[in-house]
């Protein structure tokens, strides 16, 4: 979903560009947390240690069959990604949920393999944090 423009009291972070923000909007962590630190960067070292092991577990809950284990893996997924801004992230895991829900295979595989870029995008941008 969209984002509204920062406010003009709300500055865009440095370097981050419309694009950047759309795969991980750090402001709210920022806001929420003072800024750049010690405890921002344990927290999305914590979201990507979570999203990598989801992800390993939704693939190969995928490879077996199992629509229920891949559906916890992605809902799991999906809202830690949103808490952590990283919205196409949170969009692919909602995506293969719902696939999951509807018993579609061929969607679920294809949202799945997307996964893998979304997350190294993220991991980019959290390294320049």
């Amino acid at each position: 979903m969209p984002q509204p423009p920062p406010s003009p009291s709300e500055p865009p972070p440095p370097n981050a560009t419309r694009c950047d923000r759309e795969i991980l909007d750090v402001e709210p962590m920022l806001r929420n947390f003072g800024g750049p630190g010690p405890t921002v960067t344990m927290l999305y070292a914590l979201f990507l240690e979570n999203a990598d092991e989801l992800s390993r577990v939704l693939n190969e809950r995928l490879a077996l069959g199992d629509l229920d284990g891949v559906r916890l893996a992605a809902h799991s997924a999906a809202g830690a990604a949103r808490t952590a801004g990283a919205g196409r992230v949170a969009d692919l895991f909602g995506s293969v949920e719902e696939a999951a829900l509807r018993g579609d295979a061929a969607a679920m595989r294809r949202d799945a393999a997307a996964l893998d870029r979304a997350l190294a995008d993220v991991k980019i941008l959290i390294a320049r944090i």
